[in-house]
């Protein structure tokens, strides 16, 4: 068995969070940041859960 090396870890708990995150804004009818061709732009959470299949 191999070990994760901690870098990996960390990546591994921010992807969990940043899912959580838009679920929960989701639910809150919010609108999140998101980096697009070099700019941020605002979407509505409910959007990006549905394009990226979270739930």
């Amino acid at each position: 068995m191999k070990k994760k090396s901690n870098s990996q870890l960390a990546l591994n708990a921010m992807h969990r969070a940043s899912k959580k995150a838009v679920e929960k804004a989701a639910n809150l009818d919010l609108s999140i940041p998101v980096w697009k061709d070099g700019k941020i732009i605002f979407v509505k959470a409910k959007d990006k859960l549905q394009k990226s299949g979270i739930a």
